[in-house]
C-alpha cells in the first residue's frame, strides 16, 4: 500500500505531506485506571457534574458548529492518527494519559489548544499533566484558541501551524543550535494536537498545517483528507480566511491585510474582513512558499518556545534508546 510519508527537513525547509492514500487508525484507550476506580467507588456527585458539564458543552458545540458531532468524555482518550507521526484527539486529562500515549504511540509532543477556562471547566490539574510530560521527554506547548470560534481559529492558524511544524521536525533549538542540554535535538518523534474534544480546533490547526506545509493544492482536499479519517466540523471558512491573510490579499483600498494572528481573546472585538470567493481556496507552490514565509518569520522557534515548559532529553533519549 502506498503510504503517506513525512520527512524531517532541516530548518527553513517544510514537512512533505503527501495526499496519497494510507491507513490510519482510531484509537479508544478507555478511561485511566485513576479514573476506572473513581466509577467503582461510586463518587455519584462527581459523576453527576460531569454529566450536566458534557450535555451543556455538547449543546453548545452542536449549536456553534452546526454539526451532529459530541465530546464523550468518559470513554476516555479518543485519537486519530492523521500522518504518520501526526495524532489528532480528545484532552489529556492525567499523568495517566500522558503515559499512555508515550508507551502507546511513542508520544515527543503535544500541542495544546485549550484555554485556561477549557481546562477548568472539565477540572483537569494541568502542573501534573505538563510535569509528567517534562518526566517523560515530551514538550508541551500551549497555542490557545476560543472554543467555537472561526475568528479565534482564522487568528492563531499560523501559530498552531508554525508549533506543528517544529514538533513534527523535532526542531525545539530557541539559540544558535544548542537548548542548553548535551544531547542536541531529538530526531522527529509523534506529536499529540488536542482541544477539548478534538473535532473543532486541533484538526481545523493540523488541516491548515497540511495545506500550507504538505502537498494539498486545495484546502478541500487537505479537508476531506482529515475529516473522513476523523469525522468532526472544524471551520473550514477560518483556514480559507487565514490562508488570505498570510498571502496579503488587498483590500478595496489596495493596502493589505496583515492581522495580528493572535486574536485568542473572547472579548476581541476587531472585526476581521471577509475574503473576496474564492480566495485561499487553492494554493500554487510559489504561494505556499509565500505562506511558509511568512510563518517562519512571525514565528520562529524561539517566539513558540517562549513560556513554554521545557521538557527533560535525558528521559526522552533513554526512552528512544529503548524501542
Amino acid at each position: 500500500m502506498s503510504a503517506l510519508h513525512v520527512s524531517a527537513l532541516t530548518h527553513r525547509h517544510t514537512t512533505k505531506v503527501s495526499c496519497q492514500a494510507f491507513s490510519w487508525r482510531s484509537i479508544f484507550l478507555g478511561a485511566s485506571s485513576a479514573e476506572a476506580g473513581e466509577t467503582s467507588s461510586a463518587s455519584k456527585e462527581k459523576w453527576a457534574r460531569e454529566e450536566a458539564a458534557r450535555e451543556q458543552y455538547n449543546a453548545t458545540m452542536k449549536a456553534a458548529m452546526s454539526n451532529p458531532f459530541e465530546y464523550q468524555p468518559e470513554i476516555g482518550l479518543y485519537y486519530t492518527e492523521i500522518t504518520p507521526g501526526m495524532l489528532v484527539g480528545t484532552q489529556i486529562k492525567s499523568p495517566e494519559d500522558v503515559d499512555r500515549l508515550v508507551d502507546f504511540e511513542g508520544m515527543t509532543s503535544v500541542l495544546n489548544m485549550q484555554q485556561d477556562k477549557d481546562i477548568e471547566y472539565w477540572g483537569v490539574d494541568l502542573k501534573p499533566v505538563i510535569q509528567r510530560c517534562k518526566e517523560r521527554g515530551v514538550q508541551y506547548i500551549r497555542v490557545p484558541a476560543v472554543d467555537f470560534s472561526g475568528d479565534s481559529l482564522r487568528g492563531v492558524s499560523a501559530k498552531a501551524a508554525a508549533a506543528l511544524e517544529y514538533c513534527m521536525r523535532g526542531d525545539f533549538e530557541t539559540s544558535d543550535g544548542q537548548d542548553g542540554s548535551d544531547a542536541g535535538p531529538p530526531p522527529p518523534g509523534t506529536c499529540y494536537c488536542h482541544c477539548t474534544a478534538g473535532l473543532g480546533r486541533s484538526p481545523g490547526a493540523v488541516i491548515a498545517w497540511m495545506y500550507w506545509f504538505g502537498d494539498f493544492g486545495r484546502l478541500d482536499d487537505a479537508y476531506d483528507f482529515l475529516t473522513f479519517k476523523r469525522p468532526c466540523g472544524p471551520k473550514k471558512e477560518a483556514i480559507r480566511a487565514a490562508t488570505w491573510d498570510l498571502l496579503g490579499r488587498p483590500m478595496e483600498n489596495g493596502e493589505p491585510w496583515r492581522p495580528s494572528h493572535d486574536n485568542n481573546d473572547d472579548n476581541n472585538s476587531q472585526e476581521d474582513p471577509t475574503p473576496p470567493p474564492n480566495a485561499g481556496v487553492e494554493l500554487t507552490e510559489e504561494e505556499k512558499q509565500v505562506i511558509r514565509d511568512a510563518i517562519f518569520k512571525k514565528y520562529p522557534v524561539s517566539s513558540i518556545m517562549a513560556g513554554q515548559p521545557p521538557r527533560a532529553w535525558n528521559v526522552f533519549f533513554d526512552w528512544l534508546r529503548g524501542r
